[in-house]
């Protein structure tokens, strides 16, 4: 018969959700944000005179126009609850790409800042379904409008982001801190045949 090993206790303390909402809440507010912004507001009508940005020669990088107030419609958060986890991501670690990415949408594109900041976001979640979506509005479908809040899906993404990605991510590190700390049977007869 075969001696069985005593089973270890994890003395290691396990990742608590208050810990990753923690996170969370201090990566948006790292950000520059809008007061009550998380809704955000519809983009604003386009007037013939936009403050479009330039590109500098010299530094090739977009700089924005002393008229534009270089202000979101929506923090880091209001991209996560429209666009998911991708926009949020970017907005928060690689802010300086991201604004790089808006001030071309707008000087190419020649739209607002709103305008700019849904449609990189949108970019940002689903490249291909942004393109195709841009494609068919240029054959005369209705233009949308990526900064709208669809309540619905701000519902399921902070269901996913709160609840289902730290359900999984604790199952994961469960079973791998199990695999180390208690070896299958298969580990035991190979490090015993040898």
């Amino acid at each position: 018969r075969r001696r069985r090993r005593p089973t270890t206790t994890n003395t290691q303390p396990k990742m608590k959700i208050p810990l990753l909402l923690s996170a969370v809440l201090l990566a948006a507010h790292a950000t520059p944000t809008k007061a009550f912004g998380l809704f955000g507001s519809k983009a604003t009508s386009t007037n013939s005179k936009l403050p479009l940005p330039t590109l500098n020669k010299d530094t090739n990088r977009w700089e924005k126009n002393a008229a534009d107030d270089g202000e979101y419609p929506y923090d880091a958060i209001g991209s996560a609850l429209r666009h998911g986890p991708s926009p949020f991501l970017t907005r928060v670690f690689n802010a300086d790409e991201y604004e790089q990415g808006i001030l071309k949408y707008m000087a190419t594109a020649k739209v607002d800042r709103a305008e700019a900041t849904g449609n990189i976001d949108a970019k940002l979640n689903n490249a291909i379904d942004w393109a195709y979506q841009k494609m068919e509005e240029k054959n005369g479908k209705p233009k949308v409008d990526y900064t709208r809040l669809d309540k619905k899906q701000a519902a399921l993404t902070a269901v996913w982001a709160f609840g289902i990605t730290p359900l999984a991510i604790n199952v994961i590190l469960d079973t791998a801190n199990q695999f180390v700390n208690s070896p299958g049977p298969s580990v035991i007869k190979t490090a015993g045949g040898m």
